[in-house]
């Protein structure tokens, strides 16, 4: 069995969007604001478990995102889509958000164990008027609002701009990145209206893969950009635009005169802003603590989404622990909209242990608000 509850009771919705059919429960995004929420606290008794996480989708122009858009053309299956139950479709039109991840895991957790979960809110696409390829574009307070979960902004443009999608995260024992298990990566922006396959048809990549997707220029991919399991614009966060190029050395460095910039999805490594106003931006990567894991090496240096450091950690867990993930699955660019997680459980262990919890972690407030202590 597991008991959950929110940090901040505050931010959500109420009743809180969480369905529970027989042994399976489904987190859904707990807030009515796409970039101000909170997360869940998931207490796991001890058991067998099978993961799902489909991160959030990038902010698009048109009525939806695509199914993972193949850089030859064309998309992944309907039933590539179907088999981890997304729900998008393979979308042919120009200048669309990158669709959300998946990832999914089995574990068994021996003891009592204490989790956090974010929900990665869907990327914006909007504008505000009287703002038009100025530098006041791109100050903060004039921006677009990435999704909750590490989305990057995007710069105000009258016509529009896409901002990026949040990763959907299940972190055990701390509420950091670098506890983080299980990660499912989001999806990258797009700018203004385009025509599928034009000149100016500048989409985003899709969220999640151990790779993520780049973004599309003029309708040709460009994957020189990526986050995978090493490597992305920082660890969680995805670019936002800025108007003289990215502050990451390995970033785009551009000036630009326009102000349909994008940002780009969060992830286990967040995506990179294409700082181009005909192109969209990267996906964020999935991730998950599995015996084929790569963990960076040392510290791991996070950012913000202007690439301001925040903190600098080495990863706390070791593929030979007791959080290690089997049957990893990975499929990029299935969902659409704010992110999901999914919890079924497989197989009860009695509960040996009679150490009190509570002496062990501290439990929020929330949780004893709601009786789940």
């Amino acid at each position: 069995m597991i008991k959950y509850g929110v940090n901040d009771i505050s931010k959500t919705r109420s009743p809180l969007p969480v369905t529970i059919d027989k042994n399976k429960y489904t987190f859904d995004y707990p807030c009515e604001s796409a970039s101000d929420c909170t997360d869940y606290f998931i207490k796991f008794y001890p058991g067998k478990y099978k993961i799902e996480a489909y991160g959030a989708s990038g902010g698009t122009s048109k009525e939806r995102v695509s199914s993972y858009r193949l850089p030859t053309g064309g998309c992944i299956s309907d039933d590539d889509v179907k088999k981890v139950n997304g729900n998008t479709i393979c979308y042919q039109r120009g200048s669309i958000g990158g669709a959300g991840g998946y990832v999914s895991g089995t574990i068994l957790l021996k003891k009592l164990t204490f989790a956090y979960a974010t929900i990665g809110g869907k990327g914006i696409f909007g504008g505000r008027p009287h703002l038009y390829d100025s530098d006041e574009c791109f100050y903060p307070e004039n921006m677009i609002i990435g999704g909750y979960g590490g989305g990057g902004k995007s710069a105000n443009h009258p016509d529009g701009s896409g901002s990026g999608g949040g990763q959907t995260a299940l972190k055990f024992v701390k509420n950091d990145l670098w506890h983080r298990v299980l990660v499912g990566g989001g999806g990258g922006c797009d700018t203004i209206d385009g025509d599928y396959g034009e000149y100016d048809d500048g989409s985003g990549g899709a969220g999640g893969g151990k790779v993520a997707q780049g973004w599309f220029k003029s309708s040709v991919y460009n994957g020189n950009y990526v986050a995978n399991s090493t490597f992305g614009f920082t660890f969680g966060s995805g670019e936002s635009a800025r108007r003289h190029g990215s502050r990451n050395e390995n970033g785009v460095h551009l000036y630009n005169e326009y102000s349909d910039i994008v940002g780009a999805g969060g992830g286990w490594f967040g995506g990179f802003s294409s700082m181009d106003y005909n192109s969209g931006s990267g996906g964020g990567s999935s991730w998950i603590l599995e015996k084929d894991a790569i963990i960076p090496p040392d510290n791991i240096t996070a950012h913000d989404d202007f690439y301001n450091p925040i903190d600098t950690q080495p990863y706390a867990f070791q593929k030979t622990g007791q959080y290690l993930f089997e049957d990893a699955k990975y499929v990029s660019g299935v969902w659409e909209g704010n992110g999901r997680l999914v919890v079924s459980i497989l197989e009860q262990i009695p509960i040996t242990d009679k150490v009190s919890y509570k002496n062990k972690f501290y439990i929020p407030f929330a949780m004893i608000y709601l009786g789940l202590c």
